[in-house]
Order: structure tokens, then C-alpha cells, then sequence
């Protein structure tokens, strides 16, 4: 009787944990990947998004540059129009060129901010064209609709992007009189096939 009653009390204990890591498991948080900075306020990113550089060879496409989003939500593609999570509150869009020399792919290396009025710039090197800097972001319908905007168009700054084995590294920082932005990124970048 009392080795039935510890088999009995054995059973309980593994059903009582088996059923609490099975609700551990549902409630886990998705894993930070970085961080957006701005103004002193921090926001989580956790997935990464790549459309990568154009590798064919239809002139209208330049090969130079590479797009990618970092967010703390879902993305994907339908007939090239962006289709975002409507969880999304928050994401940084790079629109890149690489250098000449790594035309055609992602280069390891910073990327400056395009300068329209600089009229030495370089664009034979590494730069980036655009960025927006988005929080408090409204998703309705899987349609962008609203958010907090900052555009690197009106500030100073650069990213650095280095890739191993799939894992990216990307840093950024850009700011003006009004506005400091930095923020950190490492993990993979989801390939949102867009088509040429």
C-alpha cells in the first residue's frame, strides 16, 4: 500500500510539472535581438528583414543596394507591398548602397548617412540613402497607418553592418540638435524575397 501510495505521488509531482513548463513554454517572451535608442527612450527589437542586393542583370535595378528593416514584430512580403504584424510598435528602415568595389552584396563595413548638401560626398563608397526611425507605431489591418517619425534624411550619422555565418551585427547611431538616435542589432535577417 504505501509503495502505491508513492507511485501515486510520484505521478501527481510529474503532471503537476510537466503542466507548469507547458504553460513556462506558452508564455515565453521573444528573445531580444537589440535595441532602439531614442531620445533616452529604449525599445526592443527582436526580428530582423532583408531584401537583399540584386544579383540579375536588368539595368533598372541597381545592384549596389540592399534594404532592411529591424522591428519588434513580423514582416513579410505580398506582391512587394510590406504586409506588417499588427503587433509591430516599432521599426527602423535602412534603405543601403555598398561600396562599388562589393556591388551586389551586403558589405562589412560603416555606412554614412547621404548628405544632400555636402557636395564633396562620396557615393563611390559605402552610404545610406534613408532611414526611418519609427516608434509608437499604429498597424491596422496589417497596413502601416501611423507612428513617430524621425527620418535620417535631417540627421548626421552612420551604421555598421558585419555578417557571420548568417548571424548580422549591425550598429547605428545618428542625431542632430534635436534628436539623438543610436541602437544595436545581432541575429539573423528573415529574406523577404522580393521580386525583380
Amino acid at each position: 500500500m504505501k509503495k502505491l501510495k508513492l507511485f501515486i505521488g510520484i505521478l501527481i509531482g510529474f503532471v503537476i510539472l510537466s503542466c507548469s513548463s507547458d504553460d513556462d513554454n506558452g508564455n515565453q517572451q521573444p528573445t531580444v535581438a537589440g535595441e532602439l535608442i531614442v531620445n533616452g527612450q529604449t525599445y526592443d527589437l527582436i526580428k530582423g528583414f532583408i531584401i537583399p542586393n540584386y544579383t540579375g542583370t536588368d539595368p533598372n535595378y541597381n545592384p549596389r543596394r540592399f534594404y532592411f528593416i529591424l522591428t519588434n514584430g513580423d514582416v513579410t512580403l505580398n506582391n512587394n507591398d510590406f504586409v506588417y504584424s499588427n503587433s509591430i510598435t516599432q521599426l527602423i528602415d535602412f534603405n543601403m548602397y555598398s561600396s562599388i568595389s562589393s556591388s551586389g552584396s551586403v558589405e562589412n563595413t560603416s555606412y554614412t548617412v547621404y548628405d544632400p548638401t555636402d557636395t564633396n560626398f562620396d557615393f563611390d563608397s559605402a552610404y545610406i540613402d534613408h532611414s526611418g526611425i519609427n516608434t509608437n507605431v499604429v498597424i491596422q489591418n496589417n497596413q502601416y497607418v501611423s507612428s513617430d517619425s524621425i527620418s535620417s534624411d535631417d540627421l548626421e550619422g552612420q551604421a555598421t553592418i558585419s555578417e557571420n555565418n548568417g548571424i548580422y551585427t549591425i550598429s547605428f547611431s545618428f542625431s542632430n540638435s534635436q534628436n539623438t538616435i543610436s541602437g544595436t542589432f545581432t541575429g539573423s535577417l528573415t529574406d523577404l524575397n522580393y521580386q525583380y
